[in-house]
């Protein structure tokens, strides 16, 4: 329990929520900085923490609001909110109030923060569409995706698989799983939810067992793929993150022209307009030639004599913007027709498709899932409602990106939903998610269907109503890693599997591990899922060989006690 322990957290959302309610729930005490009228989001979240946190209003005075808030002694400072940019100045004010106080960050882009870490005291970094992209992927093929960790840049899950008599692990013993799969089993239960842990033991897995693997994302989420015999995989995936991965949103070519056009628009009111004005004061031309005059010199033609210097270097400027204007012209309106050749390909390549996952929705979180269905090869369509997303270019180079609304069969149709395995709705919207997964369900009976929820208890209710198979809630996921990294110095996830207590963590020995002493830890019941060398991720099949060199970072789990006994020993 947490009793007596203090914890601030900063952002007033969702997320902010979920984790100061886990918290409170823990013993602990929660103050969050936020302003409870910033929006709807804000404001529900308030209004569930009322009776639970002190809510401080930051004001205009972020160092003032950390000091109402005690950071001075506080147990950790969690930054929640939604713009990075807010959080890392957030944590660059308390490291100057209180730098033995740990942070922990949410980011789009925790690789970058890493770098920083140890300057401000940064604990752990994590994004939240990152850590709940492999559940959404997972519960679209049966599987679930417990729990994320993250390696360098790579996100390593642990996932349940149900073993069933044609799945390919059936018969093979944990390590030629391990082998052929380069996935770690963690644990794996017989029946009646009784799990144990897997030490060097040679029984194979038969069909009806559940077995707990982790690994690198796309070989554990592969593993689950082949699991389920109804999934035609492709070709290995690639291992690979896209620049838009690394760097996060992109400005468009759709959101750059329309500012263009209205650059080019105003540039040539104001030229005309002097133009005229320069033609009936200094040329002394009648009202109606001034105009002919300043419209043909606007459009680029030859101007009226001049004498005048200013008034020539003027008019060359008025024909430049006249040459200019209409070339901003033609390109907005082919880059229109272009888009539109390209919709129309892209709804092309959607109606050939069969058995492939239909993802409505490409916020932060639905950009993840679709990176993430692209790198395991599944045939995928994306439908978003918002012309402007500044995802769509960066997922429309490996999938098929429609724009409409996917409550509207029409559209659903237009995504060939009559043949697909799965629908994934993860917009920002839960009512807009449930009316899309209903409209599926009826056009297609047979489909499984994926809600995301901010609102679990509501979507939860109407989703048993409506029989959709699987509610996630992409803050629930994650929370347990915000949770996880601010009670305990080493970040563990604590893991129940049945009566089987496990931990996971990032392990960065201070000596080097060699091979013979990893299988020493094996034998205990220890696993090693990922291992960061020099910036390679490689899988667990590395560390039978290999040693762990001081310096190197790894996920590991095992039984509580087990991890917490190397934690110390190194």
């Amino acid at each position: 329990m947490l009793s007596g322990r203090r914890f601030i957290a900063f952002g007033l959302n969702h997320l902010t929520a979920r984790v100061a309610t886990s918290l409170v729930e823990q013993g602990a005490r929660v103050v969050v900085i936020g302003d409870p009228d910033a929006d709807d989001d804000a404001r529900e979240s308030a209004d569930q923490l009322n009776e639970r946190c002190r809510i401080v209003d930051p004001g205009f005075d972020r160092d003032h609001a950390l000091v109402d808030a005690g950071i001075a002694g506080a147990a950790g400072l969690l930054l929640l909110g939604g713009d990075d940019l807010e959080n890392l100045r957030t944590a660059a004010a308390a490291h100057s109030l209180a730098p033995d106080v740990p942070v922990v960050m949410r980011t789009f882009q925790p690789e970058l923060v890493d770098e920083v870490s140890e300057q401000f005291n940064i604990r752990r970094a994590y994004s939240v569409a990152a850590l709940a992209a492999p559940t959404f992927v997972g519960a679209a093929f049966g599987e679930d995706v417990i729990q994320t960790l993250r390696l360098g840049d790579e996100e390593v899950p642990l996932c349940v698989l149900e073993v069933g008599p044609v799945s390919p692990v059936v018969g093979k013993s944990a390590e030629e799983v391990k082998e052929a799969f380069e996935c770690a089993v963690v644990a794996v239960s017989s029946g009646a939810d009784r799990w144990k842990a897997v030490s060097d033991s040679v029984e194979p897995i038969v069909a009806g067992d559940r077995v707990l693997v982790g690994g690198r994302q796309v070989d554990v989420l592969r593993l689950a793929m082949v699991n389920d015999p109804s999934v035609g995989v492709s070709s290995p995936a690639k291992r690979r993150r896209s620049a838009a991965g690394r760097s996060g949103a992109t400005t468009t070519p759709r959101a750059v022209l329309p500012r263009l056009l209205l650059f080019g628009l105003v540039l040539f009111v104001l030229f005309f307009l002097a133009n005229v004005t320069i033609n009936l004061t200094v040329l002394d031309l009648a009202f109606l030639d001034a105009l002919l005059a300043a419209l043909a010199t606007s459009l680029g033609n030859v101007p009226p004599v001049a004498e005048q210097t200013w008034v020539k270097v003027f008019h060359l400027g008025a024909m430049a913007a006249g040459v200019v204007l209409p070339w901003i012209v033609l390109s907005y309106i082919t880059a229109l027709v272009l888009a539109e050749r390209l919709e129309l390909r892209m709804a092309k390549r959607a109606l050939r498709m069969e058995d492939h996952v239909v993802l409505i929705g490409l916020g932060r979180v639905g950009y993840r899932v679709a990176q993430l269905l692209a790198e395991l090869n599944i045939p995928t369509v994306v439908m978003e409602n918002e012309p402007d997303s500044s995802f769509l270019e960066a997922i429309a180079t490996d999938l098929p990106v429609l724009r409409g609304d996917g409550r509207l069969p029409e559209n659903l149709e237009r995504c060939n939903i009559a043949r697909a395995r799965c629908v994934i709705a993860c917009s920002d919207d839960d009512l807009a998610n449930l009316a899309t997964c209903r409209e599926a369900r009826r056009l297609q009976p047979r489909i499984r269907t994926v809600l995301r929820a901010f609102d679990e208890t509501v979507a939860g209710r109407l989703a048993e109503a409506f029989a959709i198979d699987v509610t996630l809630s992409s803050t629930t996921v994650a929370s347990r890693a915000f949770v996880g990294a601010a009670i305990d110095e080493y970040a563990m996830r604590p893991l129940t599997m049945g009566g089987l207590e496990l931990a996971a963590f990032r392990f960065t020995p201070n000596q080097t591990i060699t091979p013979d002493g990893l299988a020493r830890w094996r034998k205990k019941g220890m696993r090693v899922l990922a291992l960061d060398h020099e910036g390679e991720i490689v899988p667990p099949t590395v560390a039978l060989y290999r040693s762990i060199e001081a310096g190197d970072e790894a996920i590991v789990v095992g039984p509580v006690s087990l991890i917490r006994e190397l934690a110390e020993a190194y």
